[in-house]
């Protein structure tokens, strides 16, 4: 209360106005910059990949923050056809990738603020992605459409109203899920 009172005397209501008006919007970016560089996307396996493939699989998980084009070249490749060798897309994006196998269980995180980010926001993407390298039976029918390797999420969204994205590797799809997933190894 002093300082308002003193404030008061020494500044005009107007020239405290002009103040507030220009701080206000200068703690907000301030407080949004914050929120944003903590959040992370977490990528972890579950248990159930074991029981299905009688081992933890060696897994590829690719990120990355994409454009709309971009997004549908994934789609129009498909994941068996974007983890080989001679697509090129995986380099063209700039995906970062993440690996599981039976002596990587541990979940993986990548923070918001990690430096492969200035280069995906470099050219304004829409969406991020995640692409899970798990094996599909070709004795099968085709995966449904939306492949359910592949997840999608809205960045401007996800930027202004969560702090993380947790992802979760099961048997032939990966999910979005509430927690951070644990390593399944560990008993609990």
């Amino acid at each position: 209360m002093k300082i308002a009172i003193a404030c008061e005397k020494v500044f005009s209501k107007r020239t405290i106005r002009r103040i507030c008006l220009r701080a206000v919007p200068l703690v907000f970016i301030l407080f949004f910059s914050t929120c944003v560089s903590q959040q992370k996307v977490v990528v972890g396996v579950s248990g159930q990949l074991a029981v299905s493939y009688t081992a933890y699989p060696s897994i590829e998980v690719d990120i990355a923050a994409v454009t709309d084009g971009e997004l549908a070249e994934i789609k129009d490749a498909g994941v068996e056809n974007y983890f080989a060798p001679y697509s090129g897309i995986r380099e063209k994006i700039g995906a970062q990738t993440m690996f599981f196998s039976e002596e990587q269980t541990k979940p993986l995180t990548l923070l918001s603020r990690a430096e492969i980010w200035k280069s995906w926001l470099e050219k304004d993407p829409s969406t991020l992605v995640v692409i899970a390298g798990l094996p599909h039976d070709p004795d099968m029918p085709p995966p449904p459409v939306p492949d359910p390797r592949i997840i999608t999420v809205p960045l401007k969204k996800r930027l202004i109203f969560a702090s993380n994205l947790y992802i979760l590797v099961e048997p032939k799809k990966i999910t979005q899920v509430k927690k951070a997933p644990v390593n399944p190894q560990i008993n609990f």
